[in-house]
């Protein structure tokens, strides 16, 4: 009698576990979204800048639209459909990561890898 007891204690301590993981997976999933989109945003941007010339914000706009993110657990997806938008906070974090400095040339503001 013991023995199935702990038996039963044993499995609604897992099941409490693993409904408390999987709700707690939920409730993030659109910061993991947006997290993923900012980083393959980055690597994108990174790859056209290692080409060698400084990109405007405009010249990012263009590159980063239509980027996407997904979790292999999720049906969700998560896509750049308004860059404008993305930009920014995109440009903001390479700056304070230390990844682009920015340089104004010919009045327009650029950013090139930091090196």
């Amino acid at each position: 009698m013991l023995r199935f007891m702990m038996g039963v204690f044993l499995f609604a301590l897992v099941f409490v576990f693993l409904y408390s993981w999987g709700y707690i997976k939920q409730q993030k999933k659109n910061q993991e979204l947006f997290d993923q989109l900012m980083e393959k945003s980055k690597e994108k941007v990174l790859r056209e800048m290692k080409k060698g010339k400084p990109l405007s914000k405009k010249e990012i706009e263009k590159i980063i639209e239509g980027t996407k993110s997904s979790l292999f657990w999720s049906k969700n997806k998560m896509r750049v459909k308004n860059p404008k938008v993305f930009t920014d906070p995109l440009i903001q974090s390479m700056l304070s990561e230390g990844l682009v400095t920015a340089v104004l040339e010919k009045r327009t503001k650029k950013y090139k890898i930091k090196s």
